[in-house]
């Protein structure tokens, strides 16, 4: 029944995140996919991750050690959608992909030390991947 609610949710009210994400997973569909949580999951060539709607994207080249934590940050980002709906693309969205791939904030981050997940949308992505993470492996 959740895993429903959850598609129900980024078919409707997280829609527009959706369909861009079925457009990134149209690019990718020679990319290995999998079902996980309720999201299609893509290991794109790209090494980092994103997260639009239904649609997950990893990086294929990840180690097996960073692949779950890559995949549970994206995660929170798809409970993210589902809480702000159409807002998620503002809200999230674009400020993070600024956040990682503006190579002045790319500096930042490096020369100061600071935590990629120091902007708002990036740790609040943690915390709620991170608890799915951990209910679901104490649900089996």
């Amino acid at each position: 029944m959740k895993r429903f609610l959850y598609t129900l949710g980024q078919l409707t009210w997280g829609l527009p995140q959706t369909l861009a994400g079925f457009f990134v997973f149209l690019l990718n569909i020679r990319c290995a996919h999998y079902v996980r949580r309720g999201a299609v999951v893509t290991e794109w060539r790209l090494s980092s991750g994103l997260s639009l709607g239904l649609f997950v994207f990893v990086g294929a080249e990840l180690n097996d050690r960073q692949k779950p934590c890559i995949f549970a940050h994206e995660y929170g980002h798809t409970i993210q959608s589902l809480i702000l709906g159409s807002l998620y693309l503002f809200a999230v969205g674009l400020p993070s992909v600024i956040w990682a791939g503006l190579p002045c904030f790319v500096r930042l981050r490096s020369e100061r030390g600071i935590p990629y997940s120091r902007l708002y949308c990036e740790s609040w992505a943690d915390r709620l991947g991170n608890a799915e993470q951990r209910k679901s492996s104490q649900e089996v």
